[in-house]
């Protein structure tokens, strides 16, 4: 698996924050990583990072659907908005708790979403995710397999 440089985690709990840090940092699927506990904050990072320095935009987003004031949905719908060289170098996984089909196919939607990962977070996914032969949309195709 090749190490990317910048993963961003938007999550409005910290210490689930904390968690996927340390899960993403074992795994070695990043060199940095970032988070934040407000999609807003996050969407104003992300233009900092972007108008500042464009190498340490991220790679990946992992993003949680159920948050206050601006859900992941919502997020997914300003992120849209950046310029095409931004999203180019970035793909969004949903990392959330819901387990409802109608979130699985609306991620779906969202061309830049790659993945929809069920919480918690584990190396093992990382692993398929940072995997070469990683298919669109595979680890949530598992998880609705063992609902």
């Amino acid at each position: 698996m090749k190490t990317i440089k910048h993963a961003f985690l938007v999550d409005d709990d910290s210490v689930i924050n904390m968690i996927n840090t340390k899960v993403i940092t074992i795994a070695k699927l990043a060199e940095k990583v970032s988070s934040v506990t407000d999609a807003e904050v996050a969407l104003e990072k992300l233009k900092e990072i972007w108008l500042s320095n464009p190498t340490d935009f991220p790679e990946i987003i992992f993003l949680d659907i159920n948050m206050p004031d601006m859900d992941g949905w919502e997020f997914l719908d300003a992120l849209k908005k950046f310029p095409a060289e931004a999203l180019a170098r970035c793909n969004v996984v949903m990392l959330t708790s819901s387990i409802d089909l109608f979130d699985i196919n609306k991620a779906r939607s969202f061309r830049i979403v790659k993945d929809y990962i069920i919480k918690p977070l584990q190396v093992g996914m990382l692993n398929m995710l940072g995997s070469p032969k990683h298919a669109y949309f595979s680890i949530s195709q598992l998880a609705v397999r063992e609902l």
